[in-house]
């Protein structure tokens, strides 16, 4: 992986890595330029050098093998927290924030984007249930406020 980044930066010197590429063991994840035709241009050459690729609002993403957010958090919950969503798929409220969180989206009939999700919506199969009026941070405070304001109605 740490090959092909280097490639990909040399071909594309505008290429510049995510500020935790050097934890990342399964990916390479660029910064989201903020020309189009750049991104386009680092998804292409992550797609030519055989790898998966995604965006999100803050990174290009490139990724070896046949997982996503939702395979992986079939096997996190049930191996670490003995939850099966596949029977118990209400259990979960998701919060998410653009395309990597498609299957999840589409997996979870609780499910919340936060609002800069709005820029990927066309690029979404199936979006969100909920989505909030703030972004990012903001976007998921709001979702748990919503969450402990259920809790408090029902005790």
């Amino acid at each position: 992986m740490s090959d092909i980044g280097q490639n990909i930066k040399q071909v594309l010197p505008f290429a510049t890595f995510a500020d935790d590429q050097p934890f990342r063991q399964t990916s390479l994840a660029f910064s989201q330029p903020h020309d189009p035709a750049e991104r386009d241009a680092i998804l292409a050459a992550l797609k030519a050098a055989s790898l998966n690729i995604t965006v999100n609002n803050l990174w290009v993403l490139g990724w070896i093998g046949e997982y996503d957010k939702l395979s992986m958090s079939r096997r996190i919950l049930l191996e670490h927290y003995d939850l099966d969503i596949s029977t118990d798929p209400d259990a979960v409220l998701y919060t998410g924030d653009s395309t990597n969180d498609a299957p999840m989206f589409a997996f979870f009939r609780h499910s919340v984007g936060v609002s800069t999700v709005s820029r990927f919506l066309d690029q979404i199969p199936q979006p969100p249930n909920w989505i909030t009026v703030g972004p990012g941070g903001r976007g998921f405070v709001e979702a748990a406020r919503v969450v402990m304001v259920a809790r408090q109605l029902d005790a």
